[in-house]
């Protein structure tokens, strides 16, 4: 399971930089390019640590829970993990990130990431039958 994990977080490190610029094109005041690259820059240790071992995480408790639907309950720990990255983000970069609310654009992004991951992560899952 961790090689998939770690192969989902390669294969979205190809899709996150690309995508995010679309969905918040003024978001960082950059065209296309810049915004790739920038994007880029911090999804590669955001997405091999706190995504990988999260993911990791949320497969793990999706299988303990007493829920018919693991991967709903795995979506579901996925997105709470997705927004809860606003904590470490707070710490390391912005401490007046909650001054926008809680839904904020460093949510906004994690959420959009974890979206990905969880995609190419279901994908890699039926393509290794681990499911």
């Amino acid at each position: 399971m961790l090689f998939q994990k770690i192969q989902s977080a390669l294969i979205s490190l190809f899709i996150i930089p690309v995508v995010l610029p679309f969905l918040f094109p003024e978001a960082l005041g950059l065209s296309y390019g810049p915004s790739v690259a920038i994007y880029l820059l911090y999804a590669i240790p955001i997405v091999f640590i706190y995504g990988t071992f999260m993911s990791l995480l949320s497969e793990y408790i999706s299988q303990k829970t007493p829920f018919r639907s693991k991967r709903m309950t795995s979506l579901v720990f996925h997105l709470i993990a997705g927004w809860l990255f606003v904590l470490p983000y707070r710490l390391l970069f912005d401490p007046s990130i909650f001054e926008t609310g809680v839904i904020n654009f460093a949510s906004l992004l994690g959420i959009c990431s974890v979206l990905v991951f969880y995609t190419v992560d279901q994908l890699l899952g039926h393509h290794f039958n681990t499911l």
